[in-house]
């Protein structure tokens, strides 16, 4: 797909208005050459000073007329583009906010923050190059029709050298241009990969000088991998810039040196024609040096449309107009998941599951590393579909166009968790909880909420788990996931997790879930489940202590 296509695929381009304002500044454009030849050959004549006068205005006007029309053609045409893309921006997040884990997952972070920054970036800058390049070629055609008027053997000449430059400009991009575009992105996305294993595992990169040492061997092999890919493409590029300045230059040098020998006519237009000529040094000079641009605007456009083919790939959820805001009971019954791709070429599978949640529990979920505890909350949460078994509600079997309906019970502290700084989709007459609960936390000196936001997340992981934990509270969704929370906390803030916060939320009939390793706790829990090879069962819990 080429990057007009895309930008134009829901007519955010007033095509015609741009060709219109074009032709109008082409014609003009091209007019003042005819204005200068004709002006040139009066200058000598002092007998024709009114017609040199008029042709004074007559320049002056057309002047103008050029300045309003190429600035009019040039704000509107970057305008429709950023229009465009911005669609396109939105249309692909809202795409991805539809997809399930699973697809995400399967795309990578990495080739999907490329294309909606970078590659888009890469259109963006291209808006310029559409306007000068559409101009420059009106231009050419007015002045073309032009050199055709004074010398038709001069234009016969002129299309010849511009259809060859064209047609090896076309040979040298289905060679290897095309191929070279797609092998930078894929080797840019691994430069990004590397890189966020350096940012996001820093800490552990720093205690360890092999495994930094390694790191950067392979950060340099990928960096060195896309600098051979853009070097072969700007190679490429610079052939073809060279070959069609040179067709230009070849072309001047025919209608000076090969015309006059087949036109007798030529040399009463000589300096008309070659005037002419040489005006179009700007305008294909343009055109030439865009093609880079262009070129990657394009592989970037093809990017974009592979990202946006791949997430349809996904069934696309039902965003429900309602959502579940309480239950009685959830039942899992026969759940089964299978991974069917892992690194060491083995499958991993859990269930089948059968588990009830009943309101206002509190369930632990304790297992090994590697056991299928993460992939079961996905599947619980419905951030994973199940490939057999079913999710009850209530009673009612839990369809796909339910599915967004039913994540809606839940608010999480996974262990990847992510702070947010803003506090999306808090109720404003829920933030009053905020104070009594960064004091219960012992973090009112550290942070307070202001405008829905935390005034710092720059803290410790433990101080960040409390803050996501707020989140949570403030969030006010019936069912709480807390994937290994106390794990990063100290024992003091451990035991008040287990002895306090957790008998807190159940006094308000709150259901939480927990991942946990803490036996010492474990008879806080109503139910206990171990995890174990992807099977789920039930363990015998103590009697609460009093």
């Amino acid at each position: 797909m080429t990057v007009l296509t895309l930008l134009n695929r829901k007519e955010n381009i007033n095509l015609k208005k741009l060709t219109i304002l074009g032709c109008m500044s082409g014609l003009a454009n091209a007019g003042l050459i005819s204005i200068i030849n004709i002006s040139s050959g009066l200058v000598s004549d002092s007998s024709k000073d009114n017609n040199l006068l008029y042709y004074s205005a007559l320049f002056l006007i057309t002047i103008c007329i050029y300045g309003l029309t190429q600035k009019e053609l040039m704000i509107r045409a970057t305008h429709s583009v950023e229009d465009a893309i911005d669609e396109i921006r939105i249309n692909l997040v809202e795409k991805i906010l539809h997809c399930d884990l699973s697809t995400i997952d399967r795309i990578g972070r990495e080739r999907i923050f490329t294309t909606v920054s970078k590659e888009l970036q890469t259109i963006s800058q291209s808006a310029q190059l559409f306007v000068i390049a559409g101009q420059a070629s009106i231009l050419i055609l007015f002045t073309s029709i032009y050199i055709a008027w004074l010398s038709f053997t001069s234009f016969l000449v002129i299309v010849g050298c511009i259809f060859f430059g064209a047609s090896v400009h076309l040979y040298i991009t289905k060679k290897g241009i095309d191929l070279n575009m797609a092998r930078e992105f894929k080797r840019e996305n691994d430069v990004i990969l590397r890189l966020n294993d350096l940012l996001d595992g820093f800490k552990e990169v720093k205690l360890s000088r092999v495994r930094a040492g390694e790191l950067e061997s392979e950060f340099r092999v990928a960096s060195a991998a896309v600098k051979k890919a853009k070097k072969n493409t700007h190679t490429m590029l610079s052939k073809d810039f060279i070959v069609g300045i040179l067709t230009f230059y070849g072309a001047i040098g025919a209608l000076i040196f090969l015309v006059p020998l087949i036109s007798h006519a030529y040399t009463e237009v000589v300096t008309k024609v070659a005037t002419a000529t040489i005006f179009l040094i700007g305008p294909i000079s343009s055109i030439v040096g865009g093609i880079s641009l262009y070129t990657h605007a394009n592989a970037a456009a093809q990017n974009v449309t592979d990202l946006e083919h791949d997430l349809n790939l996904s069934s696309g959820e039902i965003f429900s107009d309602k959502i579940l805001e309480e239950f009685e009971m959830i039942e899992l019954k026969d759940l089964y998941y299978r991974y069917e791709e892992l690194d060491d070429d083995r499958t991993f599978e859990i269930g089948p599951i059968n588990m009830s949640v009943k309101s206002g529990q509190t369930i632990f979920i304790t297992g090994g590393n590697g056991s299928g505890k993460t992939t079961f909350i996905r599947l619980l949460t419905g951030l994973y579909y199940a490939d057999k078994g079913g999710i009850y509600v209530d009673g009612k079997k839990l369809y796909k166009n339910k599915i967004d309906a039913y994540r809606n019970l839940f608010t999480s502290v996974f262990s990847d968790f992510h702070l947010f700084q803003q506090l999306y989709g808090t109720a404003d007459d829920q933030i009053y909880k905020a104070d009594e609960w960064l004091a219960n936390l012992e973090m009112t000196h550290k942070v307070k909420v202001e405008d829905k936001k935390f005034s710092t997340v720059d803290l410790s992981g433990g101080q960040r788990k409390r803050l996501a934990l707020l989140s949570c509270v403030l969030e006010n969704r019936p069912i709480y996931i807390f994937d290994e929370w106390a794990a990063d906390q100290d024992p003091y803030f451990r035991k008040k997790f287990y002895e306090e916060i957790l008998p807190s939320l159940k006094q308000k009939n709150e259901t939480v879930i927990a991942i946990t390793h803490d036996d010492k706790y474990f008879h806080m829990a109503d139910l206990r489940f171990e995890m174990s090879d992807g099977q789920l069962k039930q363990i015998l819990t103590s009697v609460k202590k009093g």
